[in-house]
Parts: structure tokens; sequence; C-alpha cells
């Protein structure tokens, strides 16, 4: 009697065992429901920027009733000369031969001369001005600035120059003129002049003007002092034109952010106000002291003055825009989490959670961006946080209690996502060390997720 041949054991179904293709085909719907609503992420980053133009706006209406973002850049002291100026020219002689020839004559050029000595200072009155639900910070300055020119026409190095001290100009950019309540007078050493409206010069922003005798810069220099009420928006900005400078500005405004070329020396901020000062020389300041329009000199272009200022800004408290900005990049995230709980209720407890009802309770979430994005515009960014959050917590818990059958599963995914809320939170406050504390709460919800899931069978074959 022939013994039967051995059969091998059967092969256990795996990969392809009915729960494994169940549990596959759900990974790839929750995939595709996230992927929709990251375009749903995007379109309403694309409403917060849309609302930041409509901010923008306002703030460039408000600029130009008001006054926009002041530049002060002078006084600088314009000087006409003369110079002879060689030409070289071909004209036909008797033979109608070319012959070059060389003509002189006499040429017109300006002069630019930079103060010696520069002091700013100046107390800048904040308030708030509204356009339609926004607000833009604005302010108004009394602006003091003195100094002395010490002019050094030979540094130019033009031969033969012959310089009319006598019809010199002094001439102030900014920015702005509207944003001045009055004309304002100029004591050029024992002489007042009343700056206007000057002629467009090349390159530069509208100037104030006024003529004066500068012949007595030549011996001891000649000191100035000029006042100014000025009126402006949002920051302040001061080119520190001098061989010296020292730039004071004060305020009331409890949240100033310093910027421009170089940081003030000294600065005091608290919920009073702030004070800076500013203490620096002309060297790395880009241009010289003197320069001309002509003679083969390189004139200053008012790019290079005003890429040198030393300005102060007046910072709204919380910039509720930024903040959503901020909050959106986490939007990902935050649907990844809630969406792995009900996955993982739904392998553990033996669930049958439709795709129809992940897209209801990512739609809660989602519309809590667009609800924080729409009360920062009416409340404070802290209390629009809190009620977006309390809104979309309330929904997706509440939704909970008929997917998950039970009240314990709907209260730790209702506490799961208002934890998630807060820390998102904690980490919006934070500024340097954001990224160091999402990533740690992303290592400490990752190893949560492991040590759940480590005795799943995930093949369904036991």
């Amino acid at each position: 009697m022939e013994t039967p041949p051995v059969l091998p054991p059967p092969i256990p179904a795996t990969s392809n065992s009915p729960k494994a293709v169940s549990t596959g085909l759900k990974l790839f719907a929750i995939g595709a429901l996230l992927g929709l609503l990251w375009l749903a992420l995007l379109l309403v980053d694309s409403v917060r920027v849309e609302r930041l133009g409509f901010r923008v706006q306002a703030e460039q209406e408000i600029a130009q009733t008001w006054g926009g973002e002041q530049l002060l850049a002078g006084p600088v002291l314009a000087v006409p000369f003369t110079y002879p100026a060689k030409t070289v020219r071909e004209v036909a002689d008797a033979r109608g031969v070319p012959v070059r020839t060389e003509e002189i004559r006499t040429a017109k050029a300006w002069a630019y001369f930079l103060p010696s000595e520069l002091d700013v200072s100046g107390r800048l009155a904040p308030s708030l001005r509204h356009r339609g639900i926004f607000t833009v910070p604005v302010y108004e300055t009394q602006l003091a600035v003195r100094g002395r020119f010490r002019p050094a026409p030979a540094s130019l190095g033009v031969d033969g120059a012959l310089y009319d001290w006598t019809k010199g100009r002094i001439i102030v950019g900014l920015q702005f003129p509207r944003g001045l309540r009055s004309a304002p007078v100029v004591q050029w050493g024992e002489q007042a002049v009343t700056l206007e409206p000057g002629t467009p010069r090349d390159g530069w922003v509208d100037t104030l003007e006024a003529p004066v005798n500068a012949t007595a810069a030549l011996a001891d220099g000649v000191g100035f002092s000029l006042e100014m009420t000025l009126q402006g928006s949002r920051r302040l900005a001061v080119a520190p034109v001098g061989a010296q400078n020292r730039v004071t500005l004060k305020s009331s405004w409890a949240d100033p952010s310093f910027g421009g070329a170089a940081l003030p020396a000294r600065r005091t901020v608290g919920p009073e106000g702030f004070e800076a000062t500013w203490e620096q020389s002309y060297f790395g300041r880009g241009y010289p002291q003197q320069w001309s329009d002509a003679a083969g000199q390189t004139a200053v272009a008012y790019q290079q003055i005003a890429a040198s200022v030393v300005d102060v800004t007046l910072l709204q408290p919380v910039d509720a825009y930024r903040l959503v900005e901020r909050a959106i990049k986490y939007g990902v995230l935050f649907l990844v989490l809630v969406f792995a709980n009900f996955f993982l209720f739904e392998v553990t407890a033996k669930l049958r959670i439709h795709p129809l009802q992940y897209m209801m309770v990512g739609g809660a979430l989602v519309l809590f961006f667009l609800g924080y994005l729409a009360l920062s515009e009416f409340v404070a960014a802290g209390l629009a946080y809190g009620a977006a959050a309390a809104a979309s917590t309330l929904l997706v818990t509440g939704y909970s209690a008929s997917v998950l059958k039970t009240g314990r599963r709907c209260l730790v995914i209702g506490g799961a996502v208002a934890g998630t809320y807060g820390y998102l939170y904690f980490i919006l406050q934070l500024e340097d060390y954001a990224l160091l504390a999402g990533t740690a709460a992303l290592f400490a919800l990752l190893g949560v997720a492991m040590w759940v899931t480590r005795k799943i069978d995930w093949y369904g074959g036991r």
C-alpha cells in the first residue's frame, strides 16, 4: 500500500484578506479626503490674503488724507557753480578734411553738501484711525532738527569751479509733505527762511526748499535749526546725512519695532512707551559728504540715502492675519491627528465610519480657521481663537456622539480636539521656539500612536 504524499501546509491569507483590503481602501479614502480638505485650507488662506489686501488699501487711503510712512532726508545744502568744460568736435577745413578741435565752454551745475553735525529729536503722539473695520496707527510729532554745515568744495576736485554761495538752497526731502501742519521755518545762522515745495529733482521724492546765503559757511560754518509739526502713519524714518548723527525718538506707544540700517545705541521700552537714541557717523553709510550732478562726478541717488535710514514702526500688539497664516500652516497636521483618532477607534473597536462622516468632521475643523479669521477682525485675537476653537470642538464632539456610539469615546475625541487647539495656541504665541515646540509635540503624538497600535494585526490573519 502506497503512502500518500505529504502536502505542504496551506499558506495563510495575509495581504489579500478582506480585512487587509478594507483597511487599505479606508486609508486611501482618508488620504483623498485629506487632499480635498487641504484645498479647502488653501481657499481659507486666499480669503485671508484678500482681507489683508483690504487692510493695506485702508492704510493707503488713510495715508492719502493724514500722511503715510514718513521719511526725513536732509537738510542738504545745494550751491550752483560754473566750471570750464572741454569739448572735442570735428570741423571741416578749407579742403573739406575733418579736423578735431577742442573748445572750452562754461558749464553750469549744482554742488551738494551734507551737514557735518545733525541732531534730530521728536516725540510721537500716537492715535488710531479707522477705515471700515480696519484700524491703523497714526502719529503726530514735533520734530526738531539742528546741526551745522561746514562745506568743503575742494573735496569735489572740480578744476576752475566758481561757486555762487549767495544763491545756495537748503533742501529737505520728505516722503509725504501733505502731512505737514504748517510751512516749516529754517533758522539759517541769523537768517530765517520758510521752506516751500521745491522743483522736481532727478530720483528724489517731493522736496522742500528755501534760498539761503551760504557765504559764511566757508569760514566757521553755519548752524541751522528747523522745527516741523508732522503727521504720519505707522513708521517714521530719519536719514543720517550728517558726518556725526544723533537721533532721539520718544512715544507713549508700547509696541515699537526698531529697524533700518542701524539699531538704537540706547533704548527703553515699557508699558508707558519707548525712548530710543541712535548715534552713528558717516562710516558705512554708502555715500559721501559732498557730490555734484555734473563735472564728471557721481551723483548720490535718493535711494542711497533712503537705504541708510534708522526708523521706528508703531506695531499693533497682535497681527491677527499673521497668526491666522501661521495657524493654517499647521492645518493639515491638525486634520491628520483628528482623523487618526477616529481611525484608531474604527480599527480597535470594530466600528464602521463612513468617509462622508470623516468629511463632516474635517469640515468642522476647517471652519475653525475661517471662523478665527472672521472673528479676529472684530474682537481680540485670543478671544477670536477661543470662540472659533470652542465652536469647532462642540461640533466635532457632538457629532462624535452618534458616530462612536459611546460617551467615553466621544469625550476622548473632544478632549483630543480641545487639547490640540490649546497646544496650537501655545505654539502661535511663540516666536523663536515655535518650531521646537511643534516638533516635540509631533514626536510625542507619534509615540502614543505607536504604543496604541503595537498589537493590531493589520493583515487580519487572526
